[in-house]
Parts: structure tokens; sequence; C-alpha cells
């Protein structure tokens, strides 16, 4: 069984005498189209027979011609009368359809088996086999305007590529085997035409209608934007099945003949997507209560027919639905949005336009972290930023500000040749800062978008130890903050080589044993509670004093105090 979607101008036309007067119309050797047919101006020296013979292909049609239009004596017919040819008696002749677009890997094989290019403006003729990848997509356009788009995984063959001769009537018939088609259907002005989407389940077949099939290999999906299609099955003995699907309606097809009830389909959902995006993948908001899953096609034009991208995906009810679309040149781009129910109907769509300004890209930041603290030196914090290389040829905008929306600018510096910049005197406070890469194209600068605003939390400076000398230790202070640590050293170099005294301690303070006399040097380093590490600080110089001791090895003290040597 085979169902198939198909748009079809079937009318029905009543057959009435032409009279006397209405057949001067036409002068002689003019054709005039008509929506049964055309009209002919005889000329001199002809004949139904030859008018038969030269717009039917069949001399003997001239008695059908001369009853519809009350001719009963082909000879004596007056030159410039107008004869009415129906539409029913003028042949076909083969019609093709042509490239528009196409993007990623497209596979064309004609009736003949040939490899065929698939490049915008190639014509392609009846029986021809298209493919698309899971990258590929292609749009086709019929010589009386009608389109219709492939996009990724889909497999369609041109079964019928007609158009009838004078009137220029087409008669299309498409064989979906696989994935999706998109068709918009120009409004039909002949009666013989017809437009038709098949798959192994059903026929589809409209007239002036944008709708959509989709085929699973189990199912049928027949979805009408646009005007009424008629969805039958492909057994004609199941023509009770035939459904007639108007706009924001659908109908599914299934094997045995059967075709659902039409159905409304999914509301257009709410799309959020930012005017210009900065960054890839570009990112889409979804929104839709009912909606199973999610269809998100880019196109570079409105109407959709230069696909670039499409992507499904199923929704997230509970932290909501984003769609990425991974790769694509900056741009103008429209995107289309439709939800999908849980019947695997596809509904009506969301348009909107958007810009891509995504390059050159911004360089990733290496330094400074989260938080920065300074020496006890006296002096304003010199920060060295670092960011890697965007391009052996890239230049680097910095900015440095006070607050997150940069209004209150530290720095805004230009034209940075290097990967890397210091600032100095950054008070202690928060600040924030960004980075952009600036390429030159013929002559002109441009300039990326930002990179992320990444924060810096500057900490008061790290006040150095202070020593104080008892009877049998040396005692070491320092101030805090609630949730530090602390790593102490003693050395006897300024250089610390060599760590003589050493202690991991949360308290703000050490004691040591009293090491013999001479000169030491202490340093503190601060933890955060969150992990960060603060430099060292300065070097604090200590003496350790030769003590005079009694016989007995104790101190000895003048007044409460200890003697000291010199």
């Amino acid at each position: 069984m085979s169902s198939n979607a198909v748009l079809t101008g079937t009318l029905l036309l009543a057959i009435i005498p032409v009279s006397a007067q209405t057949m001067r119309a036409n002068a002689p050797g003019q054709i005039g189209k008509q929506p049964d047919g055309i009209v002919y101006g005889i000329s001199r020296n002809e004949t139904l027979s030859s008018i038969a013979q030269r717009f039917t292909g069949n001399s003997g049609n001239w008695l059908a011609i001369g009853k519809l239009n009350g001719i009963t004596n082909d000879r004596r017919i007056p030159v410039g009368t107008s004869i009415a040819i129906p539409a029913r008696l003028l042949p076909d002749r083969n019609a093709f359809a042509t490239i528009v677009a196409a993007q990623g890997e497209v596979s064309i094989i004609s009736k003949d088996g040939d490899v065929l290019a698939s490049k915008a403006g190639a014509r392609l003729s009846e029986g021809a086999l298209i493919v698309t990848s899971d990258d590929g997509f292609v749009t086709l356009q019929l010589q009386d305007g009608t389109t219709f788009a492939l996009p990724p995984a889909s497999s369609l063959q041109l079964s019928t590529l007609q158009i009838q001769a004078y009137t220029d009537s087409p008669r299309t018939t498409l064989t979906l085997k696989k994935g999706r088609i998109t068709s918009q259907v120009t409004r039909f002005s002949a009666s013989k035409s017809r437009y038709e989407v098949q798959t192994p389940l059903a026929i589809a077949g409209v007239r002036g209608t944008r709708f959509r099939v989709n085929f699973d290999g189990e199912h049928s999906y027949n979805e009408v934007l646009e005007g009424t299609v008629k969805v039958a099955p492909d057994d004609r003995r199941n023509a009770a099945q035939t459904r007639e699907v108007r706009a924001n309606f659908g109908a599914i097809a299934a094997g045995g003949g059967k075709i659902s009830a039409p159905v409304l389909l999914p509301a257009a959902p709410v799309l959020a997507a930012t005017a210009v995006q900065e960054r890839l993948p570009v990112r889409f908001g979804l929104r839709q209560a009912d909606a199973a899953a999610f269809r998100v096609s880019v196109a570079t034009d409105a109407g959709g027919l230069q696909q670039v991208a499409d992507v499904r995906v199923d929704a997230n009810t509970n932290d909501g639905t984003q769609a990425r679309v991974a790769e694509l040149p900056d741009g103008d781009y429209y995107v289309r949005a439709a939800a999908i129910d849980h019947s695997g109907l596809e509904g009506k769509e969301t348009v909107s336009k958007f810009r891509l300004k995504a390059r050159p890209f911004a360089p990733f930041q290496q330094e400074p972290g989260a938080k920065l603290r300074g020496v006890a030196d006296g002096q304003p914090l010199a920060v060295n930023f670092k960011w890697a290389e965007a391009g052996a040829d890239s230049r680097y905008r910095l900015q440095i500000a006070t607050d997150a929306g940069f209004t209150r600018l530290l720095l805004d510096k230009t034209d940075i040749s290097s990967t890397s910049y210091t600032q100095d005197n950054l008070e202690q406070g928060q600040f924030f800062w960004r980075i952009a890469t600036i390429d030159m194209h013929g002559g002109q600068s441009d300039q990326g978008p930002w990179s992320d605003v990444k924060q810096c939390l500057v900490l008061p400076s790290q006040q150095a130890p202070v020593a104080s000398q008892g009877q049998d230790a040396i005692n070491f202070s320092w101030s805090g903050e609630t949730g530090q640590s602390f790593v102490f050293d003693v050395s006897a170099s300024a250089g610390f080589e060599t760590i003589l005294l050493h202690a991991d301690t949360a308290e703000p303070h050490a004691s040591f044993p009293l090491p013999p006399a001479g000169v030491y040097y202490a340093r503190l380093q601060s933890i955060e509670a969150d992990g960060y590490r603060g430099p060292y600080s300065p070097a604090q110089r200590i003496v350790v004093e030769r003590r005079w001791t009694t016989g007995s090895g104790g101190s000895l003290n003048a007044g409460d105090a200890p003697v000291r040597g010199n």
C-alpha cells in the first residue's frame, strides 16, 4: 500500500457551444489561454482538421472541437473566428525542476542512471532521484513557480514532470521514499493541473497550498499550512478513506490504507532568539506547552528556500528547550521553529530574523583568576592580563571596568599586538574585564564579539608577620579573615632555599622554640575558604639575639626581661 499527498487541480467543466458572437474575439493566428483550454483565432486556409492536428497532435479531434464550438461546416469558418480547444485534448510535454539552492551533500541520479551535479541552476528531468545526506539540503522550483524543499536524510523521486502545451498547466508527481518534503504550490489556473506527493502509504494532492509530508517508514504525516489537501490511500479500492485536510490541520496515514481523521496542528511555539548572535553554537529557546519535540530550520531567505541547517530536539519541560546550530558562517538568517506533538505531527511555524557575528572569535582568557591579593609593600597592585593567541596577525582590544556593564571603564585599550597586558594601580575591590579580537579585511579593521566577562576581586594586601622573642620561644602573629588558613615559613635566607620552620595553621599566629641567635626571614601566605592562595608576603627580616644564661642554664634576667648580648 502507498500513501500519497497530492495537490490536484481537477475542475468540473460543462461543455457549452460557443456563440457566433463570442467566436469573433481573437485576431487571426492569435492564441488566448482560458481556465479550461485555449482559444485560437482561425487564419486563412485553416480548417478544424488542421487546427486539431496543430494543437492536439491528432486531426481526428476536429469533431470534438467542432461540437464544442457549435461548428458543423468545417469549410466555411470566417477568418478570425475564435475556436475553443478544451484542455483535455491538448498534449503534454516534458517539464523540468530547477535547483534553486543546495547545501551539503546532495546526490542526484537521472532516469538513465547518470550522476548529476547538485548545483544551483541545474535542471532535473522526470525520473531523477534526489538523496540528501545528514547535512544536505536542496530546494527546487517548477516552471509555474511551485517550490519544494528536502531537508537532510531525505529521498525523493521526480516520478512525473509534465506540463500541458499552450496552457502551461503542470502535472507533477513526487514520490517521497524517505524523510520530509515541504511544498509551496502556486495556485493553479488551468483545469488539468496536478501536484501530488506520494509515499508508500498515501497520496496528498493540493492546489495553491503550502504543506509538508514526512515519511518515516511506518507512517506518512501530512501537515497543511495553507489551503486544502486531499489525502488518499494509494490503493484506490480504499477511496472511502480519503480525507480532506484544511489549513492548520494534519492527518496520518498508516498501513492497510488507514488515514486518520484530521486533527488540529500544534500552535506555533514561542521562539526566543536574540537579533544578533555572537556565539557558536547559535542557540534558540523554545516553548510550547504540549510539545513532545521541536524542529528548527535556518535559511538565508525569508521564504525558507535556501536552508542551511535543520535540527530536531526533544522538549524539556523542566529547564526549557534549547536548539543549537553548531556551524554557520557570519551573516543574516531566518529561523523557523515548529512544535511536534506526541503523534508526530509538526505544527505551525514561528519565523524570526537574526544576524550572526561570531568572528573573529574572542581569545581564551587565561589570567588573572577570580581573586588577587596584593603584597604589603605599600605599592598599588600591578595586574598582568593574559589570553591565548587568536591568530598570527590578530590584534586585541582590552576593557577593564568597575561594573559588569562596562559603563565605568578603568581601561579601554585597543590595538594590542601581544597576548598580554599589565595594568598598574588597580585598587582594592572588584573589577571586570573582557577581550576582543581585531582582524584586518580589505584595509578595514573588523572587531569580533567580546569574550565572556571575567570578574576579579582584589583582596587587601597580606600583612607581614610580626615577631616577638620570649625566653624560650619566638612568636609570630598577623591579621586574618574569617575562613582563612595560612602557610608560614622561616628561613635563614631571603630566598627561602631552605625552610627551617614551617606551619600550616588556621590561626593567625604561630610559635616555635627559640632558634640559635642570628638573622632569619619569615613569610606568610593566606589561603581563602574557596582555595585561592594569595602571594607570599614580603620576606620579614628577624634578628634572634644571643641570651645570657645562669650556671643552671636558665635565662639571666635584668628585672623582668632576659639579658641579651650585643
